[in-house]
């Protein structure tokens, strides 16, 4: 449970450093905390798990390709 939390902590600093990034190539303002960011992160997440194929659940792949 301890590494399942973890794993979701490394995955969110990774998406926000991506945002980030994006941000700078879009040539938008810095924000800390852009709540419509956030929005689109749950749909595109909703939208990866109703697509998902995989019988393991995303948390679980994430563990095993870090081994």
């Amino acid at each position: 449970m301890k590494n399942t939390i973890q794993a979701l902590k490394n995955r969110i600093d990774a998406l926000e450093t991506e945002l980030t990034a994006m941000r700078r190539t879009l040539g938008a303002t810095m924000e800390k905390k852009d709540p419509k960011a956030w929005d689109r992160l749950h749909i595109i997440g909703k939208e990866i798990a109703r697509d998902w194929k995989l019988k393991k659940p995303s948390w679980q792949v994430v563990s095993e390709s870090r081994r």
